[in-house]
């Protein structure tokens, strides 16, 4: 069990598999916060991921072929612009995930 405790001295208890139980204590360990802490991040992660995709789903198709002729158009006209585009597209880290940590830093 997990324990988390999201209200000041309200504690509670979340069942999860011995697996995730040992992920969570490690990263908690890791990045010296409380496991509710890691469950609070992942959870905001993944509502925000959901959101995201949401707004995706919800965008007309006359809407998003424009956007892409739109952003063709540029990377033929800029081609620094087409290089960083097209590396942004293809990170494994996805920019909402990595500016956070990198806050103060130049990417």
């Amino acid at each position: 069990m997990v324990c988390c405790g999201w209200d000041a001295g309200l504690n509670t208890t979340v069942t999860v598999d011995g697996e995730t139980r040992r992920r969570l204590k490690r990263l908690a360990a890791v990045l010296d916060e409380t496991q509710g802490d890691i469950v609070r991040k992942a959870l905001a992660l993944y509502e925000s991921r959901l959101k995201a995709q949401g707004a995706e789903r919800r965008v007309p198709k006359r809407v998003a072929e424009e956007l892409e002729k739109a952003s063709t158009a540029i990377r033929k006209r800029d081609a620094k612009w087409a290089m960083v585009s097209d590396l942004v597209e293809q990170a494994t880290t996805q920019i909402e995930e990595f500016s956070p940590a990198m806050w103060g830093r130049e990417i």
